[in-house]
C-alpha cells in the first residue's frame, strides 16, 4: 500500500514543481533567441530533462504498482514493470549526478550554476525539489523496490543515447544562440569544456554500474516486506 503512495506522491510533487516552473518562473535571458526555445527555455537545462525523467518514471512505477507486479522475480513480466527497470536504470543515475553536480559546485562557487539573479526567483522548496529531493527519492526506490536491471549492454546503451542528446542538444543551443545554459562554461576554454563532457558522461556510468551493483546487494525485497508489512509470493 506504501508503494504506490510513494510513487503518487514523488510524481505529483515534480510535475507540481514543473508546472510552477512554467507558469511563475521567468528567466531573465537577454538573448531573444534562447526566449523562443521550448519549456520557457528549460530544454537547455539537464535538470528539467531530469525532473521530466522523475515524472515519467514515478508515473510508471505507480501504473506498476497497480497494474504490474513488484515481485523479485516474476514469471512472466507484464510490460509495464518491464518499462518501469529499464526507466530506473536511467532515472537513476541522472537524478544523481543532478544532485551532485549542482550542490559540488554550488558549494565551490554558487554563481557558476545558480547565480543569485536566478536564485532569487526560485522559492528554496522548488530549488531542493529540482535539485536534492529527485536524488533523495531514487534511492530511497532503490532501497524499497524490486527491479531486474536490463543486460549492461542494453541499460548503457539507452543511457549513452539519453547522454548523447542531451550533450548535441546543449551544444546546439550554444552554436545558435552563443549562450551557455550554465554559467561555468563561460569560464573553461573549449579543451577544458570537452574534459568537463566527458567526465560527466563517465561519472554518470559509473553511478548506473554502482547502482546496478547495489540493487543486487540491498536485499530490497526484504525491505519491501517491511514497508508492506507483508511479503507476496508470485
Amino acid at each position: 500500500m506504501l508503494l504506490p503512495i510513494f510513487h503518487f506522491s514523488a510524481a505529483a510533487i515534480d510535475a507540481y514543481v514543473f508546472w510552477y516552473d512554467q507558469n511563475y518562473v521567468d528567466l531573465p535571458f537577454k538573448n531573444p533567441m534562447v526566449k523562443e526555445l521550448p519549456l520557457k527555455s528549460r530544454c537547455m537545462f539537464l535538470t528539467i530533462w531530469c525532473l521530466i525523467l522523475q515524472i515519467a518514471y514515478h508515473t510508471v512505477a505507480f501504473l506498476n504498482d497497480v497494474f504490474g507486479t513488484n515481485a523479485a522475480s516474476p514469471k512472466k513480466k507484464p510490460t509495464i514493470r518491464l518499462i518501469k527497470d529499464v526507466l530506473f536504470s536511467v532515472a537513476f543515475p541522472i537524478a544523481m549526478y543532478v544532485s551532485g553536480a549542482f550542490w559540488g559546485i554550488y558549494a565551490v562557487d554558487k554563481d557558476l550554476i545558480f547565480p543569485e539573479h536566478i536564485a532569487k526567483l526560485y522559492p528554496v522548496w522548488v530549488n531542493h525539489v529540482l535539485h536534492t529531493t529527485v536524488a533523495i527519492f531514487m534511492f530511497i526506490e532503490l532501497l524499497t523496490t524490486n527491479r531486474n536491471y536490463p543486460s549492461r549492454k542494453v541499460g548503457l546503451s539507452v543511457m549513452s543515447v539519453f547522454i548523447g542528446a542531451y550533450i548535441s542538444w546543449y551544444l546546439t543551443v550554444y552554436f545558435k544562440t552563443g549562450t551557455w545554459a550554465y554559467p561555468l562554461f563561460d569560464e573553461l576554454n573549449w579543451p577544458l569544456r570537452i574534459m568537463f563532457l566527458l567526465f560527466s558522461y563517465l561519472l554518470v556510468i559509473a553511478i548506473y554500474i554502482f547502482a546496478e551493483k547495489l540493487n543486487y546487494v540491498t536485499g530490497s525485497s526484504k525491505v519491501e516486506k517491511n514497508l508492506s508489512g507483508k511479503h507476496k509470493k508470485r
